[in-house]
């Protein structure tokens, strides 16, 4: 059976077709799901990454019954760690300031197992948590404008003294 002029150039139309409205936003829309599911798996290891850093922190001095300085060490680690391992697709890298209109970080402390009346200045044994949040812009637009992903790790600090010395 021979094929006509007319048939060839239907097969043409039908592939153009199946191309635009088929094969083209499928594409589009793997692309897009895989830098999301990479996004959000970046932020998650890195909010792990942050708290774990924060839990073995180990403050070198005596931090005089104030907490805030042992805390601001605490966040330069957090900072560190998020910012080593967050990856090249979230710039710019979270500061825990929340001065990034795309990416913020947010640090809390929880109640330790002592009672109020024994608060420890190292915060041993309170559970710390690192939140990021990052506003993915997408690609191509059909999906919306943006979408919040979200992660956030909790982990005890490690137990600790009061270390003098200068330190390591």
């Amino acid at each position: 059976m021979r094929k006509s002029r007319q048939e060839s150039g239907q097969t043409l139309v039908e592939f153009a077709l199946v191309l635009i409205f088929v094969i083209l936003p499928v594409t589009m829309i793997f692309i897009e799901a895989s830098v999301i599911l990479y996004k959000y798996v970046a932020l998650n290891n890195a909010a792990r990454e942050g708290a774990h850093a924060a839990s073995i922190y180990l403050y070198w001095g005596d931090p005089g019954g104030s907490s805030s300085a042992p805390d601001a060490g605490r966040r330069a680690d957090v900072l560190q760690a998020v910012s080593d391992t967050v990856g090249p697709l979230i710039p710019p890298p979270p500061d825990c300031n929340n001065t990034s209109a795309t990416t913020t970080c947010q640090i809390t402390y929880g109640p330790g197992s002592a009672p109020p009346p024994f608060t420890d200045p190292l915060r041993s044994t309170d559970a710390l948590t690192v939140s990021l949040r990052h506003t993915h812009a997408f690609l191509f637009g059909a999906l919306g404008n943006q979408l919040d992903l979200r992660a956030r790790s909790t982990m005890r600090i490690e137990p600790s003294a009061v270390i003098s010395g200068t330190g390591p």
